[in-house]
């Protein structure tokens, strides 16, 4: 046996001592024996009643038995001789906590303790519990932790706990985050008070009073604000419980957070967007009320006056459909002329970068281009199958700048008088686009430049 020799001290012999070490072992509510240490195994000097119960053995039926013999696989005799032989060699006693696995199933932990035993041959002496039940408590609370972890988290949820009592807040680390609360350190009602705007506050004590009277079975919810460790202002949706002890009075409260910034950025912009929509909708009246009656007055027929006014309510219902695809926040330009100019597909040129346009810049741009595709198309370029238009945009600054350029037409003729369309196109441009429109009627071409600050698209 090459084992280490073992400390020195009183010897172990005497089978008085044995018998009394093992009355003592079939007294206990133990699982309790000694090993003796062999070359790559050990075996059982003596083991109580206990022991060999579990492993299915009358009384006495383990003594001089091997873990081989006992069927135990390689992997734990290993891991078994590992523990032992470092009791022995230190001199010292190990307590360690290790899983059990038997034939059928059955499984479970031991708490063990194991001191080797002064003598000249290798032999330590075992005394386990079984935990289980404690072990299976832990894993289980550690299990009902994580799933409220992922639930917390999933649902962004912080979690927190007043005692009343005591005057103790206790914040998980999403609660201290959102409040602005340091990362650890103690916290009271007071250090509580200290983190919340005065008014806010007084908003929310109402709700927290009442609950803590019983009311609503003690429970309220908040929606407040609260400024987080970053310096953001967050919208906070706190609920509370109320918990009462035998005599009906509050002792503790806890309750969850979220942050629904977000939300009530959502409902605002949904507000907003109602109320957007309201506006544009009595604007578009009066805009479709105006073309009415412009065109009416300078139509020389009901054929002539159906045409022209059928042409501007389509073009309006063509800027309608691509604000209404982006939610009437804007479009982009070069969209917006595609679908205006897609009558004369082949015969207008369009080059420009992305560039995106306000819901009043993106309806102002669409009239005017479709007045001037109209009058290309009755007096000037697009009248003929040779002409052609070049429509060039750019920003110049801060600064859009939109150039209309016909070529190939029939010679241009100024108008003698000014019709709608050209004051249509000069009100847009002034007006809803607060900028300057140049009319150019030069022999070879029709040229109109538009000229208008850029305004962001919300």
């Amino acid at each position: 046996m090459s084992l280490a020799d073992p400390p020195a001290s009183s010897s172990w012999t005497e089978v008085a001592d044995a018998a009394l070490l093992k009355a003592m072992f079939e007294a206990a509510d133990v699982m309790a024996g000694v090993f003796e240490l062999l070359e790559n195994d050990y075996r059982y000097v003596i083991a109580n009643r206990n022991v060999c119960a579990f492993y299915g053995h009358q009384p006495g039926g383990l003594d001089g038995k091997t873990g081989r013999e006992l069927g135990v696989n390689e992997p734990q005799i290993g891991e078994r001789l590992r523990t032992l032989r470092k009791a022995w060699t230190s001199g010292k006693t190990i307590t360690r906590e290790y899983r059990f696995a038997l034939e059928g199933g059955r499984s479970g932990w031991f708490l063990g303790t194991f001191s080797p035993i002064p003598g000249p041959e290798p032999r330590v002496s075992f005394v386990l519990v079984d935990v289980t039940a404690r072990v299976e408590a832990e894993l289980e609370a550690k299990r009902q932790q994580a799933r409220l972890d992922l639930a917390l988290s999933a649902g962004g949820l912080g979690l927190w706990e007043y005692d009343i009592a005591a005057d103790a807040v206790r914040w998980d680390a999403r609660t201290r985050e959102l409040f602005g609360a340091p990362a650890d350190g103690e916290l009271d009602y007071a250090a509580y008070q200290r983190l919340l705007d005065p008014e806010e506050s007084a908003r929310m004590r109402p709700a927290y009073e009442a609950a803590l009277r019983g009311e609503n079975e003690g429970r309220y919810q908040v929606l407040h604000r609260a400024r987080g460790r970053d310096g953001r202002e967050r919208w906070i949706r706190g609920f509370g419980q109320a918990l009462f002890g035998p005599s009906g009075e509050p002792t503790h409260v806890m309750g969850t957070v979220q942050d629904v910034s977000d939300e009530i950025a959502a409902q605002d912009r949904q507000a907003m967007m109602v109320a957007e929509l309201n506006h544009r909708v009595k604007n578009n009246l009066a805009t479709v009320q105006s073309m009415a009656a412009q065109t009416a007055r300078r139509a020389g027929s009901l054929e002539s006056f159906m045409a022209d006014f059928e042409g501007r309510l389509v073009a309006l219902a063509r800027t309608h459909d691509v604000l209404t695809h982006n939610a009437w926040t804007g479009a982009e330009l070069g969209v917006l002329l595609s679908r205006e100019l897609s009558a004369f597909a082949g015969r207008v040129n369009l080059q420009g970068p992305v560039l995106d346009l306000s819901a009043t810049q993106a309806l102002a741009v669409a009239l005017i281009v479709h007045e001037l595709a109209t009058n290309a198309a009755k007096y000037g370029a697009l009248r003929t199958g040779q002409g052609r238009v070049d429509v060039d945009w750019r920003v110049e600054g801060d600064r859009l700048v939109l150039e209309w350029t016909e070529r190939g037409g029939p010679e241009v003729v100024p108008p003698k008088a000014t019709g709608f369309g050209s004051r249509l196109i000069r009100k847009l441009a002034k007006g809803d686009l607060e900028g300057e429109a140049v009319m150019d009627y030069a022999p070879e071409g029709l040229r109109f430049r538009l000229a208008a600050p850029l305004k962001p698209r919300p």
